[in-house]
């Protein structure tokens, strides 16, 4: 189950570089076509069509892995001032419905993903139309990566753990 754990977390790492390595090849085709606006008054065609689809598909990567690291953003306000027993009640929570709602993100999802590579579905139009079957397979690959984060971290809580400490370990 440990090297299990590990590989899915080495997944999850690997995405997590791709999707930082995405952000820069974005930030450059901005910089370019705005560079090309002002100076050249000649934009790139298409940049709006890719950057749109790629924030779906570069948050998507890093989902699952912000999520190990426990880098998404979290207001401890109110858990920080109760007991701990409380506090562990509501992580355990908390854990369950992001199992459930990020499994359900890839069920939902699937048939939609399916038909969007059957058909070949694209986003945009001519003269640049980017496919969108590759996003779609992005999203439920980091669905299911978000979801199988939240049962380890359940897992870990069963078992005594605090959310610090698992993520501690890893």
């Amino acid at each position: 189950m440990k090297s299990l754990v590990k590989l899915l977390h080495g997944l999850m790492a690997s995405l997590n570089v791709i999707g930082a390595i995405w952000v820069l090849l974005i930030m450059l085709l901005i910089t370019v076509d705005v560079v090309g606006r002002a100076f050249f008054n000649s934009p790139l065609f298409g940049v709006p069509e890719i950057v749109k689809i790629s924030v779906v598909g570069l948050v998507w990567c890093q989902m699952a892995h912000t999520l190990k690291i426990g880098a998404h953003l979290r207001s401890t306000i109110l858990l920080d001032r109760m007991p701990r027993a409380a506090r562990r009640v509501i992580e355990i929570v908390s854990c369950i419905l992001g199992v459930i709602t990020f499994a359900l993100i890839v069920y939902s999802g699937w048939d939609t993903m399916l038909e969007a590579w059957r058909i070949g579905e694209f986003e945009g139009e001519e003269p640049v139309r980017v496919p969108t079957s590759p996003i779609r397979t992005l999203v439920l690959i980091g669905a299911a990566l978000t979801a199988i984060q939240f049962l380890v971290m359940l897992v870990d809580l069963i078992r005594g753990k605090t959310l610090h400490q698992a993520e501690a370990e890893f």
